[in-house]
C-alpha cells in the first residue's frame, strides 16, 4: 500500500485592520478546506496596536494554527527573516497573501524560489495618493513575481491585466460565505446598538470601512429627504475609518443627529443583521463585498449600486435594487419603495437569500481554491 502523500502546507499572511473581507476569505478557507490534504495556518502581522487579535481569535476558534510576527514601520528586516524562518520550519509549500504589506513581505520572506506564492486581489479602494501608490507597486512591482493573483470579482480582471501581470496569472474566484464565519466573530460583551426605545420603526444601514469611495454622504442626503416623509426611519452607520469626521459633520449639517447614528466597528454582526432591515450599498467602487452576501443570506433586502460585482447578486426588482453609483435621487426612491412596499421587499430578499445560497456559498470558492492550491503544488485538482 502508498503511503498517503503529506498534505499541503498552506500559509496564509495578513497584515490585519479589523474584520473584513481579507479576514472573512482566510476564516472561511481555514474552516472549509479538506484537511486531509491541506494543513492551513495564519501569520498575522502585529503592528502594536490591538487590531489583529480579533483575526487571530476567530482563525483559532476555526482550527487554524495561528502565529504572530512583529512588524515596526514600514520595511522591518527582522520581521522578514522571522516570517523566513517560519516558513522554512514549518516546510511552508505555498504563502497566501492578502494585502499590500503581506504581499511585499511575502515575496522577500520566500526569495528561494521553492515556495509558491498565491496572492488575492480584495479591491482596495483607490481613495488616496498614496493608496493609488501602493497599489501600483504592487501590481507592477510584487504581483508579478506570484505564481498566480486571484481577483474576487470579474471587474478586477481588466485592472490587474493593465500591469505587468502576465494575464495567464489571473484567476477569478468569487467570495463564498459561510454564515458560520459571523459565529467565529461575534462578541456577546459589545454594546448594543443605538436604536429608538420604540420597536415601531425601519432601520437603514451602510455598512462598511468610512472611505470616500463607499459613498456613504449620498445615502446621508437621500436619508434627509425621506426623513421628513418617514417619521420611523432610522439609519445606522456601522464601520470606522478617515471619512467618520466628515460624516458626522454631514449628519449634524443635514439636522438628521436624532436619526442617524454612526456606531463604529462592531464584532457581533449577527446581532447588527438581525435589528436592521434594509441594507445600503451605496458605494462609487466595489468587488463583491461580504457584507451584501451576508445579509442576503439572512435574508435582508438590499439596495445597492450597480458597480464591480455587485448586479450579479443583485438583480434589480429580483433579488433588490439596484442603481447607478453616485445617484441620490435614486437612493431615495428605492428606499422609499422599500419602506412603501414591504410585500415586494419580502420577496426580494427570499429570492437574494436563495441566489446565495445556490451560487455563492462557501463550497464553491473553497473548491477553486483548493483546484488551484493543488495545481501549484503539483498534485491534480
Amino acid at each position: 500500500m502508498n503511503p498517503s502523500p503529506k498534505r499541503v502546507r498552506v500559509l496564509h499572511i495578513r497584515d490585519s485592520g479589523g474584520m473584513f473581507g481579507g479576514e472573512r476569505v482566510i476564516l472561511t478557507l481555514g474552516r472549509n478546506m479538506d484537511r486531509e490534504v491541506f494543513d492551513c495556518s495564519l501569520m498575522c502581522m502585529d503592528r502594536g496596536d490591538g487590531r489583529s487579535r480579533h483575526l487571530m481569535a476567530a482563525a483559532e476558534r476555526s482550527g487554524m494554527h495561528v502565529e504572530s510576527v512583529r512588524v515596526r514601520g514600514r520595511l522591518d528586516w527582522r520581521a522578514i527573516r522571522h516570517l523566513g524562518r517560519f516558513i522554512r520550519e514549518r516546510e511552508i509549500d505555498l504563502i497566501h497573501t492578502h494585502d499590500f504589506k503581506s504581499d511585499f513581505y511575502g515575496v522577500l520572506a520566500t526569495p528561494d524560489g521553492r515556495v509558491r506564492r498565491v496572492a488575492t486581489a480584495h479591491g482596495s479602494t483607490r481613495d488616496s495618493f498614496v493608496k493609488r501608490l501602493y497599489l501600483s507597486f504592487t501590481e507592477n512591482l510584487v504581483y508579478p513575481r506570484f505564481d498566480t493573483v486571484i481577483a474576487v470579482s470579474e471587474d478586477l480582471r481588466p485592472r490587474l491585466e493593465g500591469s505587468c501581470l502576465k494575464p495567464e496569472k489571473i484567476r477569478v474566484i468569487q467570495n463564498g460565505l459561510d454564515i458560520g464565519v459571523l459565529d467565529l466573530c461575534g462578541d456577546d460583551h459589545e454594546s448594543p446598538l443605538p436604536l429608538p426605545s420604540n420597536g415601531n420603526h425601519r432601520v437603514f444601514a451602510v455598512i462598511g470601512r468610512l472611505y470616500p469611495d463607499k459613498g456613504h454622504m449620498f445615502f446621508l442626503h437621500a436619508f434627509e429627504t425621506l426623513a421628513h416623509e418617514f417619521p420611523g426611519i432610522t439609519g445606522l452607520i456601522v464601520g470606522d475609518g478617515p471619512e467618520r469626521e466628515r460624516i458626522q459633520s454631514g449628519i449634524r449639517a443635514l439636522g438628521i443627529e436624532e436619526r442617524v447614528r454612526c456606531c463604529g466597528v462592531r464584532k457581533n454582526m449577527r446581532r447588527v443583521y438581525d435589528s436592521i432591515d434594509y441594507l445600503v450599498i451605496p458605494s462609487l467602487t466595489e468587488g463583491l463585498p461580504y457584507v451584501m452576501l451576508e445579509a442576503m443570506a439572512c435574508g435582508i433586502p438590499v439596495l445597492a449600486t450597480a458597480v464591480g460585482d455587485i448586479p450579479l447578486l443583485v438583480r434589480d426588482g429580483r433579488t433588490g435594487y439596484l442603481v447607478g453609483p453616485g445617484d441620490t435621487t435614486g437612493l431615495t426612491r428605492r428606499m422609499r419603495d422599500l419602506i412603501t412596499m414591504p410585500e415586494t421587499a419580502r420577496a426580494m430578499a427570499q429570492e437574494g437569500r436563495n441566489l446565495v445560497n445556490e451560487r455563492f456559498s462557501a463550497p464553491s470558492m473553497v473548491g477553486k481554491t483548493q483546484d488551484l492550491y493543488l495545481s501549484l503544488a503539483g498534485r491534480q485538482g
